[in-house]
């Protein structure tokens, strides 16, 4: 058995890998689904045992059999707990002195950024750019998540069922599938191919369970949660902060789905492995529930946070190429704006 050292070495390949992949033609449909890209950068840290459910008793498989078979990922996420939100929301106000501190933060910053910051307890509020339209990147996850758990409540889907590995979504893999253990002719269940699309953001596995959800049924509900440009049934893959803002709030408020439901989708979210933009900006040890995304054109991070005034919701958007700085600049200033500090 290799040691976690090892482990993590093999993910931070894994990550260079993802830094320097993708699609040579990404604006390009083709006879097959749309396939989506979008993933954390190679910057972003390796795992951090407090926090990523991986010990050296626990691993990967060190060895990659025959294909075809079932390869089990029971190993990559454990429980993360995240404390309740209002229900409802504190109406939102807007706050000058939030908007004032989080424009600082971006002062003397090169490219576009949209910012949306909402304290759910007292209804603080500040928003830059909200309908200003990006490339969601793997934000893409966000959405697909949600509605893998709301079909799965509705009996649509079976997390036990098993899904093959196929060329069409292995050939745009950005390294975490040979960290995962898994080739081209395997399966995974459903669910824990649900897991690694958030945990590790793999993509290939996102488009699997895309796939197995249908396009048009993430659509519905995104329409059905108010986000008025994002689509994944296209390959340009839109987003805005405001259509963030809304996914983010929904599996916050675990809309359209039970409340083991919402735990679970938070709980993964908590595990994700990238740590590089909100969650950077935080004091070690605070409750936090995210997803990153970020490609070439595309520097994004929404969060769930259990701030010093209560839960917040923070989105933040770039056309920046895997520069995660500003955006943990505006989350250390959001903290310490609740905080009472400047």
């Amino acid at each position: 058995m290799r040691s976690f050292l090892s482990i993590t070495l093999l993910l931070v390949v894994a990550l260079a890998l993802v830094a320097c992949g993708g699609d040579s033609d990404p604006t390009t449909p083709t006879a097959t689904p749309f396939v989506i890209l979008g993933t954390p950068d190679g910057g972003s840290p390796s795992p951090d045992p407090t926090s990523a459910p991986i010990s050296p008793a626990d691993e990967p498989p060190l060895a990659v059999g025959p294909a075809g078979g079932l390869v089990s990922l029971d190993w990559l996420a454990g429980s993360a707990a995240f404390p309740a939100v209002p229900s409802p929301f504190a109406a939102p106000v807007s706050d000058p002195g939030l908007l004032a501190a989080v424009q600082a933060a971006l002062n003397g910053r090169e490219g576009v950024f949209s910012v949306i910051v909402h304290n759910l307890t007292d209804g603080r509020y500040a928003a830059i750019n909200p309908n200003a339209t990006y490339y969601a990147a793997s934000l893409f996850k966000a959405p697909v998540l949600l509605e893998a758990y709301r079909q799965r409540d509705l009996g649509l889907i079976d997390f036990a069922t098993e899904l093959t590995v196929d060329e069409d979504v292995a050939q745009y893999d950005l390294g975490t599938l040979e960290y995962l253990g898994i080739q081209v002719g395997d399966k995974v269940l459903l669910g824990e191919a649900v897991e690694a699309m958030i945990v590790v953001s793999d993509t290939s596995l996102a488009n699997l369970v895309l796939g197995e959800v249908g396009y048009s049924s993430v659509d519905a509900t995104l329409a059905g949660i108010g986000a008025t440009t994002m689509s994944v049934s296209t390959s340009d893959l839109p987003t805005t902060a405001a259509d963030m803002y809304a996914v983010i709030s929904s599996i916050a408020t675990g809309a359209g789905v039970s409340e083991g439901s919402r735990q679970e989708m938070l709980s993964l979210m908590a595990q994700e492995w990238f740590f590089s933009g909100v969650v950077a900006g935080i004091p070690a040890g605070t409750p936090f529930a995210h997803k990153s995304g970020s490609f070439t054109d595309a520097t994004h991070d929404v969060a769930l946070v259990e701030g010093p005034a209560g839960p917040y919701i923070i989105v933040v958007l770039s056309d920046r190429s895997f520069q995660w700085a500003p955006i943990a600049s505006v989350s250390d200033a959001v903290w310490r704006y609740f905080a009472g500090g400047s």
